[in-house]
C-alpha cells in the first residue's frame, strides 16, 4: 500500500483471507481478514490521506499528510475494538468468559510440559485463568496494535529505500494524538472499573489508548533528549526498562499524557536543537 496504493493492500488482503480460508478453514480467513488484513488496510489508507497546503510568502505549494499521532489513535481503537469482540466471543457474561479462558488453558500446551501435574494442576490453572481474564484484554489490544504498527513501520523503511515511498518518511518524534483520544483513554479507563463483561470490554481499549500514549512519550524523550550526553544510554535503559519493568511504561505514558500542558517538544525546539534526522 506504501508503494503501490492502498487499492493494493486491499486487494492483497482479500487475497491473504481467501487463502487463510481455504487452507486453514472459514474461521481462520475470517480471524485473519478482520484482524489482521483489514485493519492494515485501514491505516495504510488514512496514511496516504493528504491535503493540499496553499503556497506562503517565498515557499511553494506543498501536501499536508494525514498526521503521524491520529495514526497511532487510530491503531489503537482499532485494537480495543476487536479486544472487545474477542471478549465477547468468550463469553457475553463473565462466568462464560471465565469458563472460555479456564478451558484454553487446560487444553492448551501447558500440561504437556508438566505432565505429572506437580506445577500445572486445576489449582494452578484455576488462579492463571483469574489473572489472564482481568488482563487478556488489554494485553490481546496491545499485542495486536504493537504488530500492526511495527508492520507498517517496516513497510515504511522497505518502500523509502527503494524509492517508491508515496509520501515522505514522517517525524517519528512529533506523535502528538488529538484531544479526543484523551478523552477516549479517560472514559475507557473509567469504565473498566464497571462490573461484569462491560468493564472487561472496557480495558481492552483503556490498554491500547495507553500504549498510544506511552509511544508519545517516547516520541517526547527522542526530542527532548536530543543532544544531551548520554543520550543513547539514557533511551537504551528507558527502552529496556519497559520491556522488563511496568512502571517504566506507566511513567511514559504519564509524559506523554502530560506533553499537551508540558510542551517539552517545543522547548527543546526554542533551545535551538538540530533537527530530528529519525
Amino acid at each position: 500500500a506504501l508503494g503501490w496504493g492502498w487499492t493494493t493492500a486491499g486487494v492483497a488482503a482479500l487475497a491473504g483471507a481467501l487463502v487463510a480460508g481455504g487452507g486453514l478453514g472459514p474461521a481462520a480467513g475470517a480471524i485473519f481478514g478482520g484482524a489482521i488484513a483489514l485493519p492494515i488496510t485501514v491505516l495504510c489508507y488514512l496514511a496516504l490521506l493528504s491535503r493540499p497546503v496553499a503556497a506562503t510568502q517565498g515557499q511553494q505549494a506543498s501536501l499536508e499528510w494525514y498526521p503521524i499521532g491520529r495514526l497511532v489513535g487510530w491503531a489503537a481503537t482499532i485494537a480495543g475494538v476487536l479486544a472487545g469482540i474477542m471478549v465477547l466471543m468468550l463469553g457475553y457474561d463473565v462466568d462464560t468468559y471465565r469458563e472460555s479462558i479456564k478451558d484454553l488453558l487446560q487444553h492448551s500446551t501447558l500440561k504437556e510440559l508438566d505432565r505429572d501435574g506437580t506445577v500445572i494442576n486445576d489449582s494452578t490453572i484455576g488462579g492463571l485463568s483469574s489473572v489472564l481474564a482481568r488482563t487478556l484484554p488489554a494485553a490481546f489490544a496491545i499485542v495486536l496494535q504493537s504488530i500492526a504498527l511495527f508492520n507498517l513501520w517496516l513497510a515504511g523503511v522497505i518502500v523509502e529505500a527503494s524509492g517508491r515511498a508515496l509520501r515522505p518518511w514522517p517525524k517519528l518524534d512529533a506523535i502528538e494524538l488529538p484531544n479526543a483520544f484523551f478523552l477516549a483513554f479517560t472514559a475507557s479507563l473509567l469504565a473498566s472499573f464497571l462490573p461484569g463483561i462491560a468493564g472487561l470490554v472496557a480495558t481492552g481499549l483503556a490498554g491500547a489508548l495507553l500504549f498510544a500514549y506511552v509511544l508519545q512519550g517516547l516520541a517526547v524523550l527522542h526530542a527532548f533528549s536530543r543532544g544531551m550526553p548520554f543520550r543513547g544510554l539514557l533511551l537504551a535503559a528507558v527502552y529496556i526498562g519497559i520491556l522488563l519493568l511496568g512502571w517504566v511504561a506507566i511513567a511514559i505514558a504519564i509524559l506523554g499524557l502530560a506533553e499537551p500542558m508540558l510542551r517539552l517538544r517545543d522547548r527543546a525546539a526554542t533551545h535551538g536543537q538540530p533537527p530530528n534526522p529519525d
